[in-house]
């Protein structure tokens, strides 16, 4: 059986509070999983400097959308107002937003190839 390609991802996370922050990254491989908040993998660090990097090592080739918040009260989720939008920041894969909610999986997937790859995600 021949073992897929994979590759490295690093993900820089800009526009970051000035309070000390938990960066939660998460990366989806369909829309399925990305509607159901069901990542592929996730991975958690301190904001180190704008940028912070977090890296997705032997990710295998293919198309993925990438989501970041920073966690600026340390509780361990995005918060939200009344009305659903986000209090902390949050960004996705190729800079987009929604209206009304988060961009649709195409709209921030990327592809990765079977090499490394570096992608940036601005917080809003």
């Amino acid at each position: 059986m021949a073992r897929a390609h994979a590759a490295d991802v690093r993900v820089g996370i800009e526009n970051l509070p000035t309070v000390p922050s938990r960066i939660f990254v998460a990366v989806y491989d369909s829309a399925e999983t990305m509607k159901s908040n069901t990542p592929l993998r996730t991975e958690i660090t301190g904001a180190q400097g704008d940028p912070t990097v977090v890296s997705f090592r032997d990710l295998p080739a293919g198309t993925y959308a990438f989501v970041a918040f920073a966690d600026e009260n340390s509780n361990g989720k995005l918060d939200t107002n009344l009305v659903g939008m986000p209090t902390e920041r949050y960004g996705f894969s190729n800079n987009v937003m929604g209206l009304f909610g988060p961009p649709d999986f195409n709209a921030a997937s990327v592809q990765v190839p079977d090499q490394p790859k570096s992608i940036s995600i601005k917080l809003r």
